[in-house]
């Protein structure tokens, strides 16, 4: 069969002819003890098994024949005995058997690397059949064929080319020098080509991580934003990202053709020194020698400062082989500084929303709202406040001089519709003295008062025909006549108006200015009523309560659960004037920690529901979600009659974290 390679040498385990012991144990070569040594007997006559066990069997080890000897090793070592590896070895007495026991140790990862298969094994499928049938299944096992015909050739045994890969075959009888110089052979070929193929396998993977994370790299850096090249330490180009070759209009490996010298020389026609400005007059005056300039006819519709960063790369040692040379553009610098301060922009906007503390609300309208009085804050423009009584016209026409430029000057109100008649023109305007009876002295009037400050008509539907006009004129040329006086005064106000009517409609009846009505709606603000933004109900009851629980000196800590339930099923026609009055009659009244359904007014406490209100009356609209859990909790801790270890069972929560959330939405009297 051949000489075997000396490399079988580390198949042997070397022992001393007496029994081993822990100290000569140190010196067997155990390198290979991880190789698979198993080996697949088929034939149909069990003593052809025995006699392969005889011959391979680790139980029985066999010596070494001097001849074996001879052939693996370049010089036997004196006073040692030589013997076979451990080899597992399995049986089987037919080719379909044979078959199964590689598939079923392939699938248990415990692959088979040697059978020895006898060509005839009556009366199932014989040898030839049985490989064909293996090799479908197991590629990889190293096969003899045992045959008893002494003059036929494999080929002709076999008769078919594509078996005859991994294919020997002895004759019988079989001599047992011979079989284990081929055991030894083809173990060794299996081992070693399956341990090339784990290396190949891992140098593949290596190389697909590789590529992967080059791939990453190049993403990043052409997502940088700049313009990077690397060079080497002889100023070769070795990489160059997006923005670099499409800075110097070329691509990555026509830079990488050209000589140094020629890159130097691209460079210095692409970019040349700009005129520098007086230190601290730009971002980078520290080192205003890397800023270059685009010159002559680029991609790029202008040319562009660019400041230019040359930084050494270090490898571990420490050494620098090479620089990365990389191109910001300054005016990214600029675009960057006005993305922040609009980000900055933003979360005043966001701060501001809620700068107006007298105006309680989360509903996504009273938002819009709060946008609105922000944006009307900002300017002089003419403001109209509509909605319905009670629902806050005034605290909002505070709120946007609050916040104006003018906050440090007057804001004067006048109800139009409070005022006498006959007294309106002169409390408007002011009067000369002696300008009708008992004007015994000259009198400013609230245009005067509110000069350089902001002037609130409330209730402006009321005004009378007569000074509607007059009202027109003051905001057409913001100046003014006192009641017997012929002298115009000018005057500097803002003025924001108001109004319960539907003014459209009073424009079409003939009781409202036409012309006046779209001089005073210029920025509309239409306020809602309560019952449309009923989720506000609990934020607003509550600040009602702690600010007339605090007048009163009452320690009411909370609304329960029974009134709260009452207030959000209520309509409020009032709007929350009448949920204030409801709340300051209830504090009074109230002589616990908590205020109970008893004190609030009976049109309220008279409302029978077995049902807690767990979504907004209108289906069109979603509560928030806090609102809902708040409800839930509420609803919840009432069916257990405020038994807080039930009603966590209950809702299958932690008993902690449902005090914490009864003491977050004040459900509960805090400790």
């Amino acid at each position: 069969m051949g000489v075997l390679s000396r490399s079988l040498i580390s198949h042997l385990i070397l022992r001393n002819q007496v029994t081993p012991s822990r100290s000569n144990r140190g010196c067997l070569m155990d390198l290979k003890e991880h190789w698979n040594y198993r080996v697949l007997i088929v034939d149909d006559e069990v003593e052809i098994h025995r006699d392969f066990r005889d011959m391979l069997n680790p139980k029985h080890r066999q010596r070494l024949t001097a001849s074996i000897a001879e052939t693996f090793l370049d010089r036997a070592p004196q006073n040692k005995t030589l013997f076979l590896p451990n080899f597992e070895l399995l049986y089987a007495t037919s080719g379909e058997e044979a078959h199964d026991i590689i598939c079923t140790e392939k699938a248990s990862k415990r692959p088979i690397a040697v059978a020895y298969i006898d060509v005839r094994m009556p009366p199932g499928i014989d040898g030839v059949e049985a490989i064909r049938r293996i090799r479908q299944s197991e590629k990889d096992i190293e096969m003899v064929i045992m045959t008893a015909y002494t003059d036929k050739p494999l080929p002709e045994i076999v008769r078919d080319m594509e078996l005859l890969n991994k294919l020997l075959y002895i004759r019988k009888p079989i001599a047992p020098e011979e079989v284990q110089q081929i055991t030894l052979s083809l173990v060794e070929r299996w081992n070693v080509e399956q341990e090339f193929a784990k290396k190949q396998q891992q140098i593949m993977t290596d190389h697909q991580n590789l590529a992967i994370k080059n791939q990453r790299l190049e993403t990043v850096l052409d997502s940088a934003g700049d313009a990077i090249g690397m060079f080497d330490d002889d100023g070769r180009l070795l990489f160059a990202n997006q923005y670099y070759q499409q800075l110097f209009d070329l691509t990555e490996e026509q830079l990488r053709q050209m000589p140094p010298e020629e890159l130097r020389a691209c460079a210095e026609d692409r970019f040349h020194t700009p005129e520098i400005p007086e230190p601290g007059d730009t971002p980078f005056s520290e080192k205003l020698e890397n800023v270059v300039e685009e010159i002559g006819e680029t991609s790029q519709s202008e040319s562009r400062l660019l400041y230019r960063l040359i930084t050494p790369v270090r490898n571990n040692q420490g050494d620098s082989p090479g620089n990365v040379v990389s191109y910001r553009d300054i005016s990214k610098d600029a675009a960057l500084q006005q993305m922040i301060a609009e980000v900055l922009r933003s979360r005043s906007e966001m701060k501001t929303r809620h700068s107006f503390p007298e105006i309680v609300g989360e509903s996504l309208i009273m938002h819009r709202i709060f946008r609105l009085i922000q944006l009307a804050a900002d300017s002089d423009i003419t403001v109209l406040i509509s909605g319905e009584s009670g629902t806050g016209k005034e605290l909002v026409a505070h709120a946007i001089h609050a916040n104006s430029p003018r906050k440090e000057e007057p804001f004067v109100t006048v109800n139009c519709a409070a005022i006498p008649e006959a007294l309106i023109e002169s409390e408007l305007f002011g009067h000369e003295q002696g300008a009708f009876t008992g004007a015994t002295t000259k009198r400013i009037g609230k245009f005067e008062h509110a000069n350089r400050g902001t002037i609130f008509f409330d209730e402006i539907g009321e005004l009378q025909w007569g000074l509607q006009a007059k009202l027109l004129r003051v905001l057409e040329e913001w100046q003014i006549q006192r009641v017997g006086g012929t002298s115009n005064i000018p005057i500097d106000i803002r003025v924001l108006t108001a109004t319960n009517q539907d003014l459209e409609a009073a424009v079409k009846a003939g009781t409202f200015r036409k012309d006046l009505y779209y001089r005073i709606a210029t920025f509309p603000i239409e306020l809602p009523p309560l019952r449309d933004r009923r989720e506000d109900i609990p934020l607003l009851a509550n600040h009602f309560l702690k600010k007339f629980a605090g007048k009163s000196m009452k320690s009411i800590k909370a609304i329960s659960i029974d009134a709260l339930r009452l207030l959000m099923q209520h309509d409020f026609p009032g709007n929350v004037r009448e949920l204030e009055n409801t709340i300051e009659r209830a504090v009074l009244l109230e002589t616990t920690k908590l205020l109970q359904p008893i004190n609030l007014p009976r049109q309220i406490s008279s409302m029978i529901s077995s049902h807690p209100t767990l979504f907004s009356p209108d289906l069109t609209k979603i509560l928030p979600f806090d609102q809902v859990e708040r409800q839930t909790l509420a609803h919840a801790l009432t069916m257990m009659d405020n038994n807080i270890t039930q009603t966590a069972q209950a809702l299958k929560m932690a008993r902690s974290t449902l005090y914490r959330k009864l003491k977050l939405y004040q459900l509960i009297v805090s400790d």
